[in-house]
């Protein structure tokens, strides 16, 4: 069901549907505009009073006559959207979905179901085109390696596979007895694949081939009997070609994150760390030319400056945890896991917020139109 702004906005006072809530309740800072607005939301999943939280992240395909918006959800359909929020079309499958999605450079879109079934759909013609068996499911999402993708499975594992659904090398790494049910993604640099599994590895691949460059294991203790204990990675690593901060100076570093752990650099060519920050993050850091901003999972934003290697200011956005931030239209955006939206100027000054209903464990996806916001209530929103 698609939602515009108007119907939204009335069904919100009568109570009859859940969104965000009308824009006169917004909460936002002092002296700033309430312009984050609800463009439509659709409830992806149909989801049931006491259903488990969806999870699965949207994708973009570019046709040659318009732009479609692929999501999975927990109802087991693959539903496609146009950028206005009106389904075109949905594609069954086996079982629910929690990943992301990857449109592949020949239009097709791979996502997997909570079973660890992969799948290729079109969502031109609205069909399957293959169906693969995993090991496991993933709760990332596949990442584009040319025409190939890669995908990193639950139990440590990691897959490079062909557009027509061809395993061209897979590698195994050792299971971990807890972890947390959201798992990274894999990083591809030049010939490189590197990759944070939820033992505490990290490792290295040759992209072609999948053989082992290094590994290194970064956790001394990883073993925990609560998950409110347990030293995770949510975020995918990335990659900086010079770094300094902490008063270290790196060159080709790879920054591996572990939520409700720290922040380590690693040396690209063998895994050496080079430093390290205490700092918990569910959600990659991202550097504007010369600064890097990161959100912690106590509701802080840091901005550093990567040249000078100084803290430049650390400002509390929320009580809770925060995901993101992402860049758009020179602002940045964050989420929290209660359902809040935030638009900052690269200041780190609050200049609108907004409430939806159910936690944000996704980062936000750019469209030529808006922000597109899962919910683990089954809700998926555009908004600007």
């Amino acid at each position: 069901m698609r939602v515009n702004g108007f119907t939204l906005l009335y069904s919100l006072v009568a109570g009859l549907l859940f969104a965000s809530l009308p824009l006169s309740q917004v909460a936002v800072a002092s002296g700033a505009n309430t312009n984050i607005e609800v463009l439509w939301s659709v409830d992806v999943d149909q989801r049931r009073p006491n259903s488990p939280a969806a999870y699965s992240a949207p994708t973009l395909v570019h046709t040659d006559k318009q732009t479609f918006i692929v999501i999975g959800g927990r109802d087991r359909w693959v539903h496609i959207y146009s950028l206005d929020g009106w389904e075109e079309r949905r594609v069954a499958l086996q079982g629910p979905v929690d990943s992301g999605a990857l449109a592949l450079s020949n239009g097709w879109v791979v996502l997997a179901d909570t079973a660890g079934r992969l799948y290729a759909i079109d969502p031109v013609q609205g069909n399957i085109v293959w169906k693969r068996q995993l090991t496991a499911t993933f709760s990332g999402s596949p990442i584009a390696i040319g025409d190939d993708f890669l995908i990193q499975t639950t139990d440590n594992r990691l897959y490079r596979f062909s557009a027509q659904g061809e395993k061209r090398w897979s590698f195994s790494g050792q299971g971990s007895v807890l972890s947390m049910y959201l798992n990274p993604s894999p990083l591809v640099v030049g010939h490189e694949v590197y990759a944070l599994f939820n033992n505490g590895d990290a490792i290295a691949l040759k992209a072609i081939s999948g053989d082992l460059l290094w590994k290194r294991q970064l956790l001394l203790n990883s073993e925990s009997i609560v998950l409110s204990e347990l030293k995770a990675p949510l975020a995918t690593p990335i990659f900086m070609p010079a770094l300094h901060i902490a008063g270290e100076q790196s060159e080709n570093v790879l920054l591996m994150s572990f939520f409700q752990g720290e922040i380590l650099a690693l040396n690209t060519q063998d895994g050496v760390q080079q430093l390290n920050l205490p700092i918990s993050i569910k959600s990659a850091p991202i550097h504007v030319e010369n600064t890097m901003f990161m959100a912690d999972s106590h509701g802080f934003l840091y901005a550093y400056d990567i040249v000078q290697g100084t803290q430049l200011w650390k400002k509390r956005i929320s009580n809770t945890e925060l995901t993101g931030p992402i860049l758009w239209k020179n602002a940045l955006w964050l989420t929290d896991n209660q359902g809040t939206v935030f638009r900052l100027n690269q200041a780190g000054e609050v200049q609108a917020t907004l409430n939806l209903e159910g936690s944000i464990n996704r980062l936000p996806l750019t469209t030529p139109e808006g922000l597109l916001i899962r919910t683990d209530r089954g809700a998926l929103y555009m908004i600007q």
